[in-house]
């Protein structure tokens, strides 16, 4: 047999390069495992305090008025996505996610608003799709204040994307940050009052017409009521 120091390390290099490469797979699941592992040290749970309650309500109130309204012929793909508030971690405060979302659809193609409030991490550059004000909130809504607001738009490139795009109200989100939120009543009154997008190639809404001057006679076009008041009086006037 060749015993030869180059047979030797060949015969050893393949256990030693298995080994090696176990051990380097085991310390990168130990790393990816680590945030997991951080965050079930929470074994100690308690209900939100009355402030974290007030300030959650507010907060989502605020989000969902801040969605654009469903345009003018289109729909809602489903119901409004937002954050619940559960259980909280005994020594934090405010730890806690805040977004709403509304899935849009019009002439079948799909677009999707998300707003989010003390995002961890803000997006590197804002554009007409979307934009980040404040600063990243690392520890989320730990101080029960707005630091962030952010918004972004997704979906194929057309008109509804766009209409989408043109409602957001940026100043008023931007003017959001470090300012108190308002009542959950005061966002649903703002919320009733804004008004829907009308989309270029979207369904035209059903013309009014008036109603009937007697039981069963078919409504009139204003043209042709005015026509028949005039004959009406021109009758008057001749006696007939």
């Amino acid at each position: 047999m060749n015993t030869s120091p180059g047979v030797i390390m060949g015969i050893n290099a393949k256990p030693l390069r298995s080994a090696s490469r176990r051990l380097a797979a085991g310390i990168a699941v130990l790393a990816l495992g680590w945030p997991v592992l951080a965050s079930a040290d929470c074994v100690d749970t308690r209900k939100p305090t009355a402030a974290e309650t007030e300030f959650h309500s507010r907060a989502i109130a605020t989000l969902v008025a801040a969605l654009p309204p469903v345009p003018v012929g289109g729909t809602l793909q489903d119901k409004d996505s937002v954050t619940t508030l559960g259980q909280q971690c005994k020594g934090a405060t405010g730890d806690f996610s805040l977004e709403a979302t509304r899935y849009y659809e019009l002439n079948y193609r799909k677009s999707i608003v998300s707003i989010a409030i003390n995002a961890t991490a803000l997006p590197a550059t804002d554009d007409i799709l979307s934009a980040a004000y404040g600063s990243a909130s690392p520890k989320r809504s730990a101080g029960l204040k707005v630091n962030n607001v952010v918004w972004r738009i997704s979906g194929s490139d057309s008109p509804l994307r766009q209409a989408l795009a043109d409602a957001m109200d940026r100043t008023r989100l931007q003017a959001m940050v470090g300012k108190p939120l308002p009542s959950v009543a005061e966002s649903q009154a703002l919320a009733a009052q804004a008004v829907p997008a009308t989309v270029g190639g979207a369904p035209a809404a059903a013309p009014s017409v008036s109603a009937p001057a007697t039981p069963g006679q078919a409504p009139a076009s204003e043209p042709a009521k005015d026509a028949v008041d005039t004959v009406n009086k021109l009758r008057g006037l001749f006696g007939r």
